[in-house]
C-alpha cells in the first residue's frame, strides 16, 4: 500500500445531540429520546441567509451551516477542495419524493424534493456560496464514506507541493420512517438501562439510533495544526479474528510499533453483535491505554466517525470533557497522547482504522 506523507486538520466544526457552548462543553451530557439521540441544532441564520434556508431541508441545513461554519473559523474564504461523505444524505427528501411517487401515480411529481435528495447537493451548495471551482466529491460508501473522504484528501494533497486546504465533511439524519423500519430488523436496543453506559449493557442486541454534520479543514502544512491523520485504511467484512493482525500491520507500515500507541478511540455502540470486534482490536494493543468512547454520544450512524473526530480534536486543542465520555479513562488528571489509534466499524461490513498524532 502507498505510504502517503500526513495530512493535517486546522479547525472543526460540528452539528451534534451534545452541548458545545465554550465552558460546558457536553456538560450536561444529553441522554437519548425513545432510543434516538438527535442534534442540537444552532441558529442558521448566523451562516446561511434566510432566503435560502428556507428552500433547504434539514440535512442540507446541517452541512451547509457546518461547512461554512469550518470555513469561517478558519478564515480560509474559498477552499482548494470540497470532499464529503454521508451514508444515507437527505432522508426526509427521499421519503418525501418516495411518498409523492406512490399519490400521483408517477405523474405532475415536484422535482424539488428529488434535486435536494442527491447525495451532493451539500457540496453544491457549500461551492456556489464560496464560488469555489475545485475539486469537489462525495462519497457513499455506506459505513466508510466519511473515512474514504478523508483517504481522498490525503491522496489529493499528496500531489501538489503548494500549500493547499480541503474542506471535508460528513452528514447523515434519522427520521421518524427509518427510525422504524430499521427496528423491525433489530437495529435498535430494545431495552435499556438509562442508569448505565451504552457499553455496559452490550449482552443483548441492538443500538440506540443518531444523526450529526463534522466538517474539517484539512492541510499538507503543519501550521496551527490541531492533529495529523498519517495512515488510513478501510476494509469489507473483515473477520474478528483478523482485526489486530490488519490494525499491527497498518501500525508497522506506518513506522510506528504498537506499543507506541497511547490512546485508542473505539466506537462502542453496546451491540452484543459488534463488541467482540473491539475488544479484539484492544487485545492486539499492548498495555491497557486509555480508550475515547464516543456512540453513546451521538448515536450510531453511517458517519459518526465525523462525531470521532471532533471529539478527538476536542480534547487535543485543551478542551476538558467529562469523565463519561471515556471507556477507560486515562490515570492522570493532565493527559497529552501522542500516537492514536482510531477503529469505528459499522454493523461488521465496513472497518476503518485511522492513525493520528498529535
Amino acid at each position: 500500500m502507498l505510504l502517503l506523507k500526513p495530512i493535517y486538520i486546522t479547525h472543526t466544526s460540528a452539528i451534534t445531540p451534545q452541548h458545545q457552548a465554550e465552558g460546558r462543553l457536553l456538560d450536561p451530557l444529553v441522554a437519548d429520546t425513545d432510543g434516538k439521540l438527535q442534534v442540537i441544532e444552532p441558529d442558521y441564520t448566523a451562516v446561511i441567509p434566510a432566503m435560502q434556508l428556507r428552500r433547504m431541508s434539514r440535512v442540507l441545513r446541517m452541512g451547509v451551516y457546518t461547512g461554512m461554519d469550518c470555513l469561517r473559523r478558519s478564515g480560509c474564504e474559498c477552499p482548494d477542495g470540497i470532499i464529503t461523505g454521508t451514508g444515507k444524505g437527505s432522508m426526509t427528501d427521499t421519503e418525501k419524493f418516495v411518498k409523492e411517487l406512490a399519490q400521483y401515480q408517477e405523474g405532475s411529481l415536484n422535482p424539488t424534493p428529488f434535486i435536494l435528495s442527491t447525495y451532493n447537493a451539500v457540496n453544491g451548495a457549500i461551492a456556489l456560496q464560496t464560488r469555489a471551482t475545485g475539486y469537489n466529491q462525495t462519497y457513499v460508501h455506506r459505513g466508510s464514506s466519511f473515512e474514504t473522504a478523508l483517504y481522498d484528501a490525503q491522496l489529493k494533497l499528496n500531489t501538489v507541493a503548494a500549500t493547499q486546504h480541503y474542506l471535508v465533511g460528513c452528514f447523515d439524519e434519522i427520521t421518524p420512517e427509518y427510525f422504524l423500519v430499521k427496528s423491525k430488523v433489530g437495529y435498535w436496543k430494545k431495552e435499556r438501562d438509562p442508569g448505565q453506559s451504552l457499553w455496559q449493557q452490550a449482552d443483548s442486541p441492538g443500538t440506540l439510533a443518531g444523526e450529526g454534520a463534522a466538517f474539517f479543514m484539512l492541510s499538507n502544512s503543519h501550521d496551527g495544526a490541531i492533529t495529523g491523520i498519517h495512515a488510513l485504511q478501510t476494509t469489507y467484512k473483515t473477520p474478528v479474528a483478523a482485526i489486530g493482525q490488519v490494525a499491527t500491520e497498518l501500525i508497522v507500515r506506518n513506522g510506528w510499533q504498537p506499543g507506541d500507541i497511547d490512546m485508542l478511540v473505539l466506537g462502542f455502540n453496546g451491540d452484543s453483535r459488534d463488541e467482540p470486534y473491539y475488544e479484539a482490536l484492544q487485545q492486539s494493543i499492548p498495555g491497557t491505554p486509555p480508550v475515547l468512547a464516543f456512540k453513546h454520544l451521538c448515536g450510531e450512524y453511517e458517519t459518526s466517525g465525523g462525531f470521532a473526530l471532533w471529539l478527538l480534536c476536542q480534547l487535543l486543542n485543551g478542551k476538558s470533557l467529562p469523565g463519561a465520555v471515556w471507556y477507560r479513562a486515562p490515570d492522570k488528571e493532565r493527559f497529552h497522547p501522542r500516537k492514536i489509534l482510531y477503529y469505528n466499524h459499522y454493523r461488521g461490513q465496513n472497518h476503518n482504522l485511522i492513525l493520528l498524532s498529535a
